[in-house]
């Protein structure tokens, strides 16, 4: 198997009012990510994304995600990738 994986937009869904989900994956090798561009304002409720690993890339100012019990703060310029079948909810 190869190192590194190029993976093709396979969808792009709008769960709802500026939150679009793009997912990306290779059913092949059991490969996917989905890709959040959204404003993130407010509290979003408890998620869980069945099918593929979700990335968060934080443009501007900060969040908390709470993943598993756990609280995590993502500030300007940072990523967070969280594991597919993993709940979670966030706030801004």
């Amino acid at each position: 198997m190869e190192s590194f994986k190029k993976l093709v937009k396979s969808s792009s869904v709008e769960v709802e009012k500026g939150y679009i989900v793009d997912n990306y994956f290779d059913e092949s090798v059991d490969i996917g990510y989905s890709v959040v561009q959204t404003h993130l304002n407010g509290k979003h409720p408890v998620m869980l994304n069945k099918l593929s690993n979700r990335t968060y890339f934080l443009i501007d100012g900060h969040a908390t995600f709470l993943i598993d019990g756990k609280t995590v703060e993502l500030k300007k310029n940072e990523m967070l990738v969280i594991e597919k079948k993993t709940k979670y909810s966030f706030e801004r």
